[in-house]
């Protein structure tokens, strides 16, 4: 579950913070929609299989707050690698 709730949270600040503002996207919604029925195809499961499973942990807090936990620690361990510079390869007109 733990995989599932961090790429459903990836799709909505991707579809926030991107599709929000593109002007190329004409229902806004629906893309986002779109998205999160991807993420679920990756895992295998339906909109209805995630509906249940969140119900689930919602009624088990202490079990909610290890996935919490456990992408918390992910997301710390790794934020290095999501924010680190990438090299920049020269053009063949700046290589003389």
């Amino acid at each position: 579950m733990a995989s599932v709730m961090m790429d459903v949270m990836i799709a909505d600040q991707y579809a926030f913070q991107f599709q929000k503002k593109d002007s190329t996207i004409k229902d806004k919604l629906k893309a986002s929609q779109e998205l999160l029925d991807e993420v679920f195809s990756l895992h295998h499961i339906s909109r209805e299989e995630f509906k249940k499973s969140v119900e689930f942990y919602e009624s088990r807090p202490d079990l909610t707050r290890r996935i919490y936990d456990s992408l918390t620690i992910y997301s710390n361990k790794h934020r290095g690698e999501l924010y680190a510079p990438k090299p920049v390869k020269p053009t063949p007109l700046q290589v003389k």
